[in-house]
């Protein structure tokens, strides 16, 4: 009996053991996170960054989706539903997406694809990889001047519309359903439709597409503290300026270059012959100035002209020095009063009274 009690209790012994085990396991799997790894994924393009993206890979366990930022293996199927993402390549360079967009990335044998759907992207490569961009109407691979950088942007609307810019290097660019060829040279800038050339522009800002790292990876300036005591704010300087000094009127001349047109052959293993300098023409341009200046200002006519002319002033009345008379008495005025009833002029002065 003692020897069955002892062997239950080893059988709940190991069974709880055994759970103890597998509740591990499963909290180790539910643990991990839901990221590819190099044991489980096929061969990996690189590492893509962005605000809103998904990113979609097979795998041997099964499908694998994660947001960015991420890595990208070949038969990736990327959506970046809004924003701006970049993909860092491992073999050198990187690839700029603005969204809407949605691709696939394939690599075989050393040679990336990028089946684009729709979206904007804009692969700066560095290495001599070979790099093509498939569309349902095209197919567009860039191609590298003297071994230098491939620096092109490819944009592909819903609607079918296309604009291709090549800021460095060339881009070759070969419908789907025909034999011929396009060669779009560098610094072009055009819009195809069907795979046929629509239309041109000089506006790079109308197929362009750039990751906008510039602020993130700017550093930012130390923040520095200065404590001092208040001071009294200075006075301004009034000082009139010199009037008697002109200002300057010179002006630079303008310089114009015409010249023909360069040309480029992407079958030419030389680069093509620079142009005649007889064919080549400078133009300057200058405005002339005058040989007389006039500065300073008028003044309004007056009014009135005869406002401006002064009035005669009244010449002054001469001054008498002389003493007043005394008035004339009672028997003075009775005097004159009796005279000029007869007719005879008044008596007015010294001695009238006599």
């Amino acid at each position: 009996m003692r020897s069955v009690i002892i062997r239950r209790n080893w059988i709940e012994i190991r069974l709880k053991s055994i759970a103890i085990a597998l509740l591990a396991i499963l909290a180790a799997i539910s643990l991990t996170p839901a990221r590819l790894s190099t044991q489980n994924m096929p061969v990996i393009i690189g590492r893509i960054e962005g605000d809103d993206l998904a990113v979609k890979t097979t795998t041997t366990v099964g499908i694998e989706i994660d947001a960015g930022p991420t890595v990208v293996a070949s038969g990736s199927d990327v959506t970046v539903r809004s924003g701006h993402a970049r993909i860092l390549l491992d073999s050198g360079g990187e690839i700029s997406i603005c969204g809407p967009a949605h691709f696939t990335l394939v690599n075989s044998t050393g040679a990336i694809t990028l089946a684009l759907d729709y979206g904007r992207v804009h692969p700066s490569l560095s290495s001599s990889e070979t790099f093509t961009i498939y569309t349902p109407s095209v197919v567009a691979t860039p191609v590298a001047i003297s071994g230098a950088r491939r620096d092109t942007t490819l944009g592909l609307d819903q609607n079918g519309e296309m604009c291709i810019f090549t800021a460095r290097g060339a881009m070759r660019v070969e419908p789907q359903f025909a034999g011929q060829s396009l060669i779009v040279p560098q610094g072009g800038i055009v819009n195809l439709a069907d795979g046929q050339v629509e239309s041109l522009h000089s506006d790079a800002s109308s197929c362009s597409c750039d990751f906008p790292r510039a602020s993130a990876e700017r550093p930012r300036p130390p923040i520095s503290r200065e404590i001092a005591a208040l001071r009294r704010p200075v006075q301004p300087n009034r000082k009139k300026p010199d009037s008697a000094t002109p200002p300057s009127l010179t002006q630079e001349p303008i310089y114009t270059v015409i010249m023909p047109p360069l040309s480029f052959d992407a079958n030419s293993p030389a680069p093509p012959p620079d142009p005649s300098p007889e064919t080549i023409l400078l133009v300057r341009e200058i405005r002339m100035r005058p040989t007389v200046v006039f500065r300073g200002h008028v003044n309004p006519a007056p009014a009135q002209a005869a406002a401006s002319v002064p009035t005669a002033s009244p010449l002054p009345k001469p001054v008498d020095d002389r003493p007043p008379s005394p008035e004339p008495g009672l028997m003075a005025r009775l005097r004159n009063f009796f005279q000029k009833l007869k007719g005879k002029s008044p008596c007015a002065g010294a001695g009238c009274g006599n």
